[in-house]
């Protein structure tokens, strides 16, 4: 009896896993991969590229916004919604998390492909 107990437990875990993915909230329609750092640039002669804690937010000219977690070694994956996006970023440790950084240019996700992009934060010297 105790073993039924268990496997109907496991049952309803994986459902609950399962119900969890098809969140309303998750991206609708085809998606890809986005890797990419957030950090900071510039400063004074001889500082490299300094890795970022805090927050990419991607902006569909639509008005759609998609937002990702950057951890302390400032790197992100993830898997938006296709489109073509303005990449922004904000962190705790740059301008006490008040100003914007920015990418390059435009970052544009396709089905099924992955894609990269540089959220920069500029120092002063």
């Amino acid at each position: 009896m105790r073993r039924v107990s268990l496997s109907l437990f496991a049952v309803m875990a994986a459902g609950m896993t399962l119900a969890g993915c098809s969140s309303p909230n998750g991206p609708s329609g085809p998606t890809g991969t986005l890797t990419g750092t957030l950090q900071a640039v510039g400063g004074p002669p001889g500082t490299g590229p300094r890795p970022l804690a805090g927050q990419i937010t991607l902006h569909e000219s639509n008005g759609t916004k998609f937002n990702i977690t950057v951890g302390a070694n400032g790197r992100f994956s993830a898997a938006p919604p296709t489109g073509t996006y303005t990449a922004t970023g904000r962190s705790p440790q740059y301008e006490g998390g008040t100003a914007d950084c920015q990418a390059t240019g435009p970052v544009t996700i396709t089905k099924g492909a992955k894609s990269s992009v540089k959220v920069d934060c500029q120092e002063k010297q």
